[in-house]
């Protein structure tokens, strides 16, 4: 994007806990910022990002930048310039556990600036540069209000103490994660209607096939791309009418797997399954609706599950967090441990650093091995303070939506390996199959997946 482009209007700035200026949300743009998927721009040379913001009341922020550093950027200058004053800041590259890939990380510029009350425009930008690199990956730009750092820290606390072990996920050392979908193809690129799919899916066989590959854990999807869930949860059936089952494949999967000793993790996806338009700017009333939606369908679903629900893998909470700052992760977090207090959660983040301290594990959609934990947490990056769970893909996409199923992305003894390595440093690894509608899997990465088994299980 180059030249002046108006996109939002003025931010108003939290005083009890930090405002996230998104450079998608700048009221003014200039130089050569690239917009990318995931909603952050690469930055190059000499530009600017313009914020109309609104401070409550004259206070003092610290000031985190949450974005990839470059080792094209090491020893640039970023300046914020404010009503008042101007403050600079000397580039370090970030780091993390992606090789040679985006290591986003919450990056702390200053524990003290100084912003006077009123409306006023906050600019981010580079001068002099002479060259034509790209020298950070932006998301967003943090103002923390110093006066509440008590009551953050006091949170956190509250969270972290809250967290329910997953000393078992890494004993279990790898699992499978299944996208079954309302997308999903038959062998022969033929789909099912959804319920007919569900009445027809053969469980017994379905855990068979998981046990033939020593997966501890399964992650099954619930309402994907389209808001589908294979059971008569009232509950979600008020939300997206005519989406639900009369059959209860949630409870027989869950029975079948756990007779085999595998627990079962439900996927879900926050914005679809609770109904938020992460697309758009969502009223107080829709704010409202999906929190309502959130609690009803998460204390069925507990009530009814119990333990057979080890715990769920939530998506797209990075987007949910950008359009709804205000959400009640502490709620959101009772509401998912209805009935199992034990339930472990995750609020996918992707690459971005994590939303909240109200969650028990790392999401980790990283598709490919990454850096090894260290003491179960990764080193640096953009979450080194939740528990390390990397989520792999065997196929190149989450979706079986054709007839054919590609090549296994990895043999079995590079997984092993990885598997082995994370293990030892306590972190799990889950690795999503491709399935087709009739719950059958390639033949190939099934044999992968025993391979791996004779190595981790022997």
């Amino acid at each position: 994007m180059e030249g002046n482009q108006n996109i939002s209007s003025k931010i108003e700035l939290s005083t009890n806990k930090s405002t996230f200026l998104y450079c998608t949300e700048a009221s003014v743009l200039n130089g050569d910022l690239k917009l990318h998927g995931g909603k952050y721009m690469a930055w190059k040379g000499n530009a600017s990002l313009i914020w109309d913001v609104d401070v409550p009341f004259k206070a003092k922020y610290e000031l985190h930048l949450i974005a990839n550093i470059r080792e094209e950027g090491k020893g640039e200058i970023l300046t914020l310039k404010t009503d008042k004053k101007e403050y600079q800041f000397e580039l370090e590259p970030t780091s993390g556990p992606y090789k040679g890939g985006r290591n986003f990380e919450r990056v702390k510029l200053s524990s003290e600036i100084v912003l006077s009350k009123g409306k006023q425009k906050l600019t981010l930008l580079t001068e002099g540069i002479l060259t034509e690199d790209i020298l950070i990956d932006i998301r967003s730009v943090e103002l923390l209000p110093i006066s509440a750092k008590q009551q953050i820290k006091e949170e956190t606390e509250r969270a972290i103490a809250a967290r329910s072990s997953v000393d078992w996920l890494v004993e279990s050392a790898y699992g499978l994660m299944f996208h079954w979908t309302s997308q999903s193809v038959q062998p022969n690129g033929s789909i099912k209607k959804y319920e007919d799919a569900v009445n027809d899916f053969d469980v017994e066989k379905f855990a068979n096939m998981v046990e033939e590959t020593g997966a501890g854990y399964v992650m099954f999807t619930i309402g994907h791309a389209e808001s589908y869930c294979p059971a008569p949860i009232k509950s979600w059936e008020k939300v997206h009418p005519g989406q639900t089952t009369q059959r209860d494949l949630i409870e027989e999967i869950a029975t079948a797997l756990n007779e085999k000793g595998v627990r079962l993790l439900c996927y879900m996806s926050g914005p679809s399954a609770f109904n938020l338009n992460v697309g758009e700017t969502p009223t107080e009333s829709e704010k409202t609706t999906f929190v309502t939606n959130f609690k009803s369908i998460l204390s069925e679903m507990g009530a009814r599950y119990g333990q057979k629900i080890a715990g769920y893998w939530f998506d797209s909470w990075y987007q949910i967090f950008e359009k709804f700052p205000k959400v009640p992760f502490e709620e959101f977090n009772k509401a998912a441990k209805t009935g199992y207090k034990d339930r472990i959660i995750c609020l996918n983040s992707w690459i971005y650093p994590a939303v909240t301290p109200w969650q028990d594990y790392w999401a980790g959609e990283v598709a490919s091995p990454i850096e090894i934990p260290k003491n179960g947490y990764m080193k640096n990056g953009p979450v080194p303070d939740l528990p390390y769970q990397a989520l792999l893909i065997m196929e190149p996409y989450w979706v079986q939506k054709k007839a054919e199923m590609p090549e296994p992305r990895f043999n079995s003894e590079r997984l092993s390996e990885y598997i082995q390595n994370c293990q030892k440093n306590g972190g799990a690894v889950t690795i999503n199959l491709g399935i087709y509608q009739d719950g059958t899997v390639g033949e190939k990465a099934l044999q992968v997946m025993k391979e791996v088994k004779s190595v981790i299980r022997k």
